[in-house]
């Protein structure tokens, strides 16, 4: 019987050794900041594009209204 509570107790250790060398927590922390950084740089590129697109379609709606000759 008494060897059967060490063995438990040994096994406690290692679990509790192996939790504090488990780095999982650590990874998954680092992956939502690069997601977070990817994100929003995601987000600026595309509010960039987007700011270009409008600005070149207006422009281009703007010279297509204006008279055959006319420079643009």
């Amino acid at each position: 019987m008494l060897d059967v509570g060490l063995t438990l107790m040994r096994m406690a250790l290692l679990r509790a050794q192996m939790a504090r060398r488990d780095e999982r927590g650590a990874s998954a922390l680092e992956w939502a900041l690069i997601a977070a950084v990817v994100v929003v740089a995601a987000s600026i590129i595309g509010g960039v594009v987007y700011r270009i697109v409008s600005n070149k379609s207006s422009q281009l709606e703007n010279c297509a209204n204006q008279p055959a000759g006319s420079s643009c």
